[in-house]
């Protein structure tokens, strides 16, 4: 694991704590980077074994080009990408052993590609900005990790979230706010009942 926290000054001066690795010249890569534990509350309705909430993970990070290091005779591993991984548990489980460092172990979300690549430090400001989505249980959560098998990189920032249908109020129908369903295009069940409406999931 040997993702470092390190300073990273932007375009305009201010300077933040980021996490950075760059193992290009070792010939076995494998780095990870574990987020706090992230807990969702509970369906407020009682909810079901189906109760699932999208989340949203917005990652701002830098990559390296692997074509253009120094010494490139040097290196043995060399990617522009490094995985999203989730682990789902009930509880604030996680310490240096659990869960276990390994693919069995979590679920990866997705490969997350550098659009946009610098080719010497002097042009690392060059960012790029993903965003992938998963399914987490209600009244559950997840750890999420970062896993680096060769990337010279820096993550900036993540940011965390999911989406709700903010209350409304139209005519006679009433609307309450609303956690959107577990897929992009979940369906919304609307059930009315006289002259009050209630959005569930």
């Amino acid at each position: 694991m040997q993702w470092k926290e390190a300073s990273y000054t932007d375009k305009r001066g201010d300077v933040f704590r980021v996490y950075t690795v760059c193992n290009v010249d070792a010939t076995v890569v494998d780095n990870w980077l574990r987020l706090p534990f992230i807990s969702l509350p509970p369906d407020p309705d009682g909810g079901t074994e189906d109760s699932v909430v999208r989340l949203y993970v917005e990652m701002r990070f830098t990559t390296r080009r692997c074509t253009s290091y120094p010494e490139p005779g040097r290196l043995q591993r060399c990617r522009e990408s490094f995985k999203l991984l989730a682990y789902d548990a009930t509880s604030d489980v996680g310490n240096e052993r659990r869960p276990t460092w390994d693919d069995r172990t979590y679920r990866t979300i997705g490969v997350v590609a550098a659009d946009r690549v610098f080719a010497d430090t002097a042009d690392s400001s060059v960012v790029n900005a993903e965003v992938r989505g998963l399914q987490v249980r209600r009244g559950a959560g997840v750890f999420l990790a970062l896993r680096d098998e060769g990337a010279c990189a820096t993550v900036l920032r993540i940011r965390v979230y999911y989406v709700v249908c903010e209350a409304t109020r139209t005519k006679f129908a009433v609307f309450p706010l609303t956690v959107t369903g577990p897929e992009v295009t979940s369906v919304v069940q609307v059930c009315c009942v006289f002259h009050f409406c209630m959005v569930t999931l």
